[in-house]
């Protein structure tokens, strides 16, 4: 049996390179102190054999031909090892700090470049390749007033610059450019200051108070604007959310000019006619037996006949004379409006709000307060932020959802047990294809077996009171990008973290409790990839009415094109 030696432990590549380098004949500049290597000695004393014009002149050749095969680095080294050696010579140091400008042009060093051609125009006031060089450099740093400035300077002397006129021209046309973009933003910025002060006296005159929200911007997309199309310019158009309390639903109109009736709108969205909405099955929301109501600021209840106008109702809602200034609130740029069906809901809900309402200004009972700080307390709890969920605090989607499934845990006795330990990281609404929308809620990982337990009957649960949304879970994953040489982290990155195998496991999670059973590509003549899941044809029944929800959650999630579908009944 052969001996077996130790190895020697393999260097890096940056160990070789060091090496190599070492080498005096792969030296990329020779040691300016002395050395006892033989070689070293003999090439330095070739280099820096001569009078310092000789040995800056060989510098410059071989810095030269390092520039023309573009190994700017090396060039530079060699150019001020050339003015390091002091030359006498005026043009050929002038020379030197222009070459060495041009490798740092070329390598977009552009304060180097500035410094280089500084010092050669102390040497020369008349160099029209330092001009040149600085006008490009400032052009690149966008100080077109100094780029131009350099280009005037040399075409007072040399007119027929090409080069010089080239970079004029380029920097005259980008500083207009950059003028007329900082005046139209100077404009855009008047022009918004203007209408914002004129909406602030528009919404005096008519009793809105705006509110915002103080942790930031909403995302409301839609703000109160002026119509375009009012020649006058004095028409509000406001964006309008419709609450249907018995529902818990609402609707929104995006765009409700303030001289529209409200039954305009309502007519519109519940004609008596057309079929009920799928989440009204009493069939109630017909626009002849539907009431809508306004809350003013002070807590007045305000009830909107159906020939009122949005300026009406504003004008409804203003104080009387000697009472404290009330109106309606613009909670982030939108008014709220509740409408009921005719009869006992209305009764009723006119009842409840009048029982529970605290008077704008007044301390609410303790017993309210209690009851709020335990469902705020609650609602919490439901809700865990992982190490990759969002670090804001819960919006309206994932509150409705924590709140669904405390509402799930007290009235449903067979989910009460397994729903107690139960948490979400998150929770998105998603547009689906044909308008409608999907709520992705995601979990902890740790916590995603729990949830299979019960997921196929807390998704009809909770699909029943979002009637309107389909409901889908995927577990809150995490992604580690891939190690590159300058990564600080050497611990090899686990499959589970890669790309990969996350958008596989989101494929897994969206289809629960059915299994994949085969999966294909389609390549595109354009390079687009769309890529066909097939599902176990056992479960069609079941999903077959969600397979455009998972499509466009797949997309949303990681940017990916696919379709579900399920093999025909016939196929084995």
């Amino acid at each position: 049996m052969a001996a077996v030696f130790p190895q020697p432990a393999e260097s890096s590549f940056e160990e070789k390179m060091a090496a190599l380098e070492s080498t005096p004949l792969f030296m990329k500049s020779l040691p300016s102190e002395e050395s006892n290597d033989p070689v070293i000695q003999a090439l330095q004393s070739l280099a820096f054999d001569g009078t310092p014009d000789e040995i800056a002149q060989n510098f410059k050749e071989q810095g030269n031909d390092y520039f023309k095969g573009k190994r700017y680095r090396e060039a530079i080294s060699f150019y001020t090892q050339g003015i390091d050696a002091k030359p006498s010579d005026i043009a050929l140091h002038e020379a030197l700090l222009c070459n060495r400008a041009a490798c740092n042009l070329e390598l977009k060093n552009y304060g180097s470049v500035l410094r280089d051609c500084s010092k050669v125009l102390t040497l020369n006031t008349k160099s029209s390749k330092a001009y040149y060089r600085s006008a490009t450099a400032l052009f690149a740093l966008e100080r077109y007033e100094e780029s131009l400035d350099c280009c005037e300077r040399c075409l007072e002397y040399d007119p027929e610059n090409k080069g010089v006129r080239s970079i004029r021209d380029r920097s005259a046309k980008a500083k207009a450019e950059k003028l007329r973009k900082e005046s139209e933003k100077q404009e855009r910025i008047h022009n918004e200051q203007r209408e914002k002060k004129l909406l602030q006296v528009a919404f005096k005159e008519r009793n809105l108070f705006a509110v915002y929200n103080p942790k930031g911007s909403s995302e409301n997309p839609y703000e109160p604007h002026f119509d375009p199309e009012d020649p006058e310019g004095t028409t509000l158009i406001i964006p309008v959310f419709l609450l249907y309390p018995q529902h818990a639903t609402s609707d929104v109109i995006a765009h409700f000019v303030e001289d529209t009736t409200f039954s305009t709108h309502i007519f519109q969205m519940f004609p008596p006619q057309a079929p009920s909405p799928s989440w009204d099955k009493a069939e109630q929301y017909i626009a002849n037996n539907l009431v809508v109501y306004a809350i003013t600021r002070r807590k007045r209840l305000l009830k909107v006949g159906k020939k009122m106008s949005l300026r009406d109702v504003c004008n409804a809602a203003k104080a009387k004379e000697g009472d404290p200034d009330d109106g309606l609130e613009l909670k982030d740029g939108c008014l709220t409006f509740v409408v009921v069906p005719k009869g006992e809901v209305e009764q009723n809900w006119v009842d409840e709000f009048k029982r529970t309402r605290t008077p704008y200004g007044k301390t609410p009972r303790k017993k309210d307060i209690d009851e709020g700080v335990k469902l705020a307390m609650s609602v919490n709890h439901k809700i865990l932020r992982t190490a990759n969920a969002p670090t804001t605090s819960p919006d309206e989607t994932e509150v409705s959802v924590a709140q669904a499934l405390i509402d799930l845990e007290n009235n449903v006795p067979e989910l009460k047990t397994e729903l107690r330990a139960l948490q979400i990281s998150a929770a998105r609404e998603v547009d689906v294809r044909g308008g409608k929308k999907a709520i992705v809620v995601f979990v902890p990982i740790p916590q995603l077996k729990a949830f299979h337990k019960v997921q196929q009957r807390l998704t009809r649960e909770l699909e029943k009171k979002f009637s309107d949304r389909h409901v889908v879970f995927v577990a809150q994953r995490r992604m580690l990008s891939k190690p590159t040489r300058n990564s600080r982290v050497k611990q090899k990155r686990p499959r589970s973290r890669t790309l990969t195998d996350v958008h596989e496991k989101i494929l897994e999670d969206l289809v629960f409790p059915t299994e994949i059973v085969g999966k294909r590509t389609r390549v595109s003549a354009d390079g687009s990839k769309l890529l066909k899941v097939i599902l176990d044809p056992k479960d069609a029944t079941s999903l077959e009415y969600k397979l455009d929800s998972f499509s466009s959650v797949y997309r949303r999630l990681t940017g990916k094109d696919v379709t579900f579908e399920f093999p025909p009944a016939n196929q084995e």
